[in-house]
């Protein structure tokens, strides 16, 4: 993570890869989906060239883990990752958060 933006507060992280031409999709559609959460920023980056993306929300000032916040964006942004033909896997792989999504949402 960011140093900058780990400093800032809770982390929840997403390493996904989609099309090219949606790429920045999915930061609008989370960004209209936490609408009534103003306490959940998004900040994001990626390599563009072959679609992975790290999105990434914050709560600055908060540094524990919201279950509220977390049950809007999981499975939220798989489904829609998912939706676009995307992986909910990028270049950092699956990790242990997101293994009980794998018969879910992972391509074979």
């Amino acid at each position: 993570c960011n140093p900058i933006i780990k400093a800032q507060g809770y982390n929840y992280k997403y390493d996904l890869s989609l099309p090219i031409p949606q790429y920045y999709d999915i930061v609008e559609e989370t960004r209209n989906h936490l609408r009534a959460r103003p306490d959940a920023i998004l900040v994001n980056w990626g390599h563009v060239i072959d679609g992975n993306i790290h999105l990434n929300v914050i709560t600055p000032g908060v540094f524990e883990e919201d279950p509220e916040l977390k049950s809007l964006l999981e499975p939220f942004i798989f489904e829609a990752v998912v939706r676009r033909g995307g992986s909910i896997s990028a270049e950092h792989g699956l990790g242990q958060q997101k293994n009980k999504y794998l018969g879910t949402y992972a391509k074979n």
